[in-house]
Formats: C-alpha cells, structure tokens, sequence
C-alpha cells in the first residue's frame, strides 16, 4: 500500500471508465466556452463504514458533461481501496476519506487526462486542484 501520511494509506487506484466524446457540432471557429468540471465522490455509508478493513472510494469527474459549446466531452470514474489510521476519531476519518482519498484519485487522472486530450488533437487539458471539502464558503 501507498503512505501518503501516517493517517491513510491505498492501493494502487484503478481506472474503471474513460470515455472521451468528440463534439461533432462543436463550432471550431467561434469562442470556446469554459471547461465546466464537476465530480462525484462515492464510498459506503457512514452506517456501513469498518475503519478497520479496508474502504472503497470512487471518484467520478465530468469534464463539459452539460456543455454543448465545448469540442470534448469526458467522462472518467477511478477507485482504490484505502485504509485509514485507528487513532483518528470516526468522523476524522470520514472527512479524510472524502477530501484527501479524493484528492488522491484526481491526481492519478490528471496525466491520464492530459495525455488523452493531448493525443485527441485538441490542447492538452491539465485537471486543476479540486476542493472536495463539504465546507460552504
């Protein structure tokens, strides 16, 4: 398992789905919308939770999923297995699981993206940094 700190370690994440669309009505001449990104962080309910064993977390990232003015569409969904440190209090380890397990399963997409972007003869797309707090600011 990987370390990134003493209070999470994971698996090697797997890719489960990539679907990269072309947008064949995309108007390559006129004005490129920006890229609109959004995500969905999934794992078992807090009812279902054993810190002890080992916790599923998915991550699924939606580039320009609602965006007609855009040449590309994808869609992406990666998951590891994540183990969390028994000194942290249950609700510690959930907002851990959550922000940092996703944060970790973004930057495995990351070059995954761009090489594919890249590769697609459009401009490379670098995913930026992604806040997966629940806080409201």
């Amino acid at each position: 398992m990987n370390t990134p700190n003493k209070y999470l370690q994971f698996e090697d994440p797997t890719v489960l789905k990539f679907n990269f669309q072309v947008n064949d009505n995309f108007d390559f001449e006129g004005e490129i919308d920006d890229t609109d990104i959004s995500t969905l962080v999934e794992m078992p309910s807090q009812s279902e939770l054993d810190f002890s064993d080992e916790i599923p977390v998915y991550l699924t990232v939606f580039i320009n999923y609602e965006n007609n003015n855009s040449p590309y569409k994808i869609t992406t969904r990666i998951f590891s297995l994540f183990k969390v440190s028994q000194i942290l209090e249950p609700e510690d380890a959930l907002q851990i699981l959550q922000t940092e397990g996703a944060s970790i399963l973004l930057s495995y997409l990351r070059p995954i993206v761009s090489m594919m972007t890249a590769s697609s003869g459009f401009e490379a797309m670098t995913l930026p940094m992604l806040d997966f707090s629940d806080e409201e600011d």
